[in-house]
């Protein structure tokens, strides 16, 4: 009786096939014999998923220092992946150009295992790596979206040296951005540069022409010009970098809201053909020498030409060293927060965070304190803790702007200075333009009353409130309680849904991958980018 034929995966809108989780304990066998056992899907990305996993020797592993990416046959990323793992990146050749460096770490993930596996009647292809630490776009945000500028220059001296043995093999990433970049597993001195899904042969052309099937390939935000145009380059791989670069010391690239391709394009040549102009504007007029001549030296790289990685390098090292730090190799991320607060930017006004939301302090918010402040028979609570007038002011400054706060007065025995007294201090400390107060039904009837800080209306069409604002309580009370810190705890606060990992990949700049739609099976390291 004839083998039932595996059915294929139903594909999702962008043409690719999305797999159908796989559960943990299962068993896959790579082309060597070898054999892993799956443990809990870590990641889905748009293409297939990544779990943890372990070799299997008969007994359940208490570690799962690996991870698996799997995709059904008919996707393409993982196909172009795993052949460029098989041909460039096998320990030994790793371990020789290192020492042919003298480098004390390169961070180019080593190729492990791969192989073909069925289930539920579907065939999968996998790639088997070892398993690192978080990546770098999650720190990135953690610190508000925010690198000190000593730390950038050492991660982009990391990366230089990846991009070094990549372009060594004559090939391109062309896909380097923070969600591609792992912290290694036991520390925070050391990045790895992932996902090759997008890696190609580097051009051999000698003039530079518009490849229309290649257009635009990469992750918009971050694309060369070169490849905007559809052309895979070494310099291209080194632009991308300096855009990571340029986000990770200001927060933001001018071009990031654009969702043109064409349109994007045309600002990076714009950028090219004004250095001065683009650099101050990112950087508000102060822009760091050692990023100034680095895009400088890489606008005068030509589009077939092999970057000199040293001279890109000296720069930075240059940078690091007007900054008293020394181009050590290590990281050290895990103490970024304090460096952060240390060395924060003169160029961006100073950000606190509310409810683990970042808000930067209006300055037209004036202090309200005066000499009889402390003399108020006012009494504030915050979570059952006392506080006084001055305590109020402070609530009301540490409000997000444009957040939506409920403040129940319970009236005690002042009704009327007290209720005088609140609309003193919410009317002094609300006319920013991005708040508007309303104070509803005031009376002496020793009800509870709302005020609510609501954001400002435009002039255009009403909108409706977003259900996701934040709501505070505050309760005011008289001098018979005891005092106590301030502290703002909100009240039926709507969290945002947490972004598990199979959805971690749509809260993200996506790749515009564009692979060939049909793949041979074939499981040998025979290189399928000559072909």
């Amino acid at each position: 009786m004839a083998a039932k034929a595996a059915k294929k995966v139903p594909k999702k809108k962008g043409g690719y096939q999305m797999p159908e989780p796989i559960p943990a304990g299962e068993i896959l066998r790579d082309i060597s014999k070898g054999q892993w056992i799956l443990g809990k899907s870590i990641g889905v990305g748009g293409f297939g998923e990544v779990y943890s996993a372990a070799p299997y020797s008969g007994k359940i592993p208490k570690d799962y220092p690996n991870v698996i990416k799997i995709e059904p046959h008919g996707n393409g990323p993982l196909f172009v992946e795993m052949h460029f793992y098989m041909r460039n990146c096998k320990s030994d050749e790793i371990d020789s150009w290192q020492k042919k460096k003298k480098l004390a770490a390169l961070g180019i993930p080593r190729y492990v295992a791969s192989g073909s596996h069925e289930y539920k009647s579907t065939k999968y292809r996998f790639l088997v790596i070892d398993r690192y630490g978080k990546d770098l776009w999650k720190i990135f945000e953690e610190n508000n979206k925010q690198f000190p500028e000593h730390i950038v220059y050492k991660l982009s001296l990391q990366i230089i040296d990846i991009l070094e043995y990549i372009h060594h093999k004559n090939y391109v990433h062309a896909d380097i951005k923070g969600e591609n970049l792992l912290l290694d597993l036991n520390s925070y001195d050391q990045v790895y540069l992932v996902d090759f899904g997008l890696a190609s042969r580097c051009t051999s052309n000698t003039e530079l022409k518009v490849d229309p099937k290649k257009a635009h390939n990469g992750t918009l935000q971050y694309t060369s010009r070169d490849a905007h145009m559809g052309v895979p380059t070494h310099r291209g791989d080194i632009e991308i970098l300096s855009y990571n670069m340029i986000l990770w010391l200001c927060g933001s690239l001018p071009w990031e809201k654009l969702l043109d391709p064409a349109t994007v394009q045309k600002e990076k040549e714009k950028a090219f053909n004004n250095i001065d102009s683009f650099l101050n504007k990112c950087f508000h007029g102060s822009v760091p020498q050692a990023v100034h001549k680095f895009i400088t030296l890489l606008a005068s790289i030509k589009f077939n030409e092999i970057p000199s990685y040293e001279k890109l390098k000296e720069t930075l090292i240059g940078g690091l060293k007007k900054l008293s730090h020394k181009p050590d190799g290590k990281l050290k991320l895990d103490s970024i927060s304090m460096q952060i607060q240390q060395n924060t930017s003169k160029r961006t006004p100073q950000k606190k965070s509310i409810n683990g939301i970042s808000v930067r302090k209006s300055p037209r918010m004036k202090q309200l304190d005066t000499p009889n402040s402390r003399k108020s028979t006012i009494g504030v609570v915050i979570d059952k803790k006392r506080c006084n007038v001055k305590d109020i002011a402070k609530a009301l400054d540490d409000m997000d702007s444009d957040g939506e706060y409920d403040i129940q007065i319970l009236k005690k025995a002042k009704k009327t200075e007290s209720i005088e007294k609140v609309n003193t201090i919410v009317k002094n400390k609300a006319p920013s333009r991005r708040k508007k107060v309303s104070i509803e039904s005031i009376d002496d009837s020793g009800e509870d009353f709302d005020i609510k800080l609501l954001p400002k209306p435009s002039n255009k069409r009403e909108k409706k409130p977003v259900t996701s604002k934040t709501r505070q309580k505050v309760k005011f009370l008289n001098d018979s309680e005891t005092a106590s810190d301030t502290e703002i705890v909100p009240k039926r606060r709507k969290a945002r849904p947490v972004a598990t990992a199979r959805s971690k990949a749509s809260t993200r700049l996506q790749s515009n991958k564009i692979i060939p739609t049909t793949y041979a099976e074939t499981e040998s390291d025979e290189d399928m980018f000559d072909t």
